[in-house]
């Protein structure tokens, strides 16, 4: 989840500066919003896909996804979009991540107790990876995971025979 905010900042400042109305914004914010807003550039309303954006003097606008995109000349909304669902899916995948990152590092200590084929932990590393990256596993990758993570759940929760 770290890693995937991390690119928020590093995706704001690739935006640039732009121009509106003969001053230079910047972009600073985008957020889905819990009650209505209007767009100051359009007039729409309500909007809940919002993108605030600041000029030099400070000045800030609340600015609907169609209005971004066209002053921005870039896919904006598209990218906060895609940006949600990956953290949605990580939040939703959270139990398979957190086991998976269990049985992989007791793989890597050796521990006998811990059974997992060469070949698996290979796709049992992809998976992770996949997950933590806010892709959602594949039925195939689920129900390997899950194979696992049922026959090892003692040893994943600390409790030994």
């Amino acid at each position: 989840m770290l890693t995937l905010s991390r690119t928020i900042p590093e995706y704001v400042r690739g935006v640039g500066s732009f121009q509106y109305k003969d001053k230079m914004y910047l972009l600073e914010n985008n957020f889905v919003s819990s009650h209505s807003m209007k767009c100051n550039v359009c007039g729409n309303y309500p909007i809940s896909d919002v993108s605030v954006i600041r000029n030099e003097d400070g000045d800030r606008l609340n600015v609907c996804y169609r209005c971004i995109e066209r002053i921005t000349n870039q896919n904006v909304s598209r990218w906060f979009k895609t940006y949600r669902k990956k953290r949605e899916n990580i939040m939703e995948n959270r139990n398979y991540i957190d086991c998976l990152s269990l049985m992989l590092a007791a793989y890597e200590r050796n521990e006998r107790s811990f059974t997992i084929s060469s070949e698996d932990v290979e796709k049992l590393k992809k998976t992770y990876v996949q997950m933590c990256n806010g892709l959602n596993p594949t039925t195939k990758q689920k129900q390997l995971a899950e194979h696992y993570i049922s026959y090892n759940a003692k040893i994943l929760h600390g409790k030994k025979d």
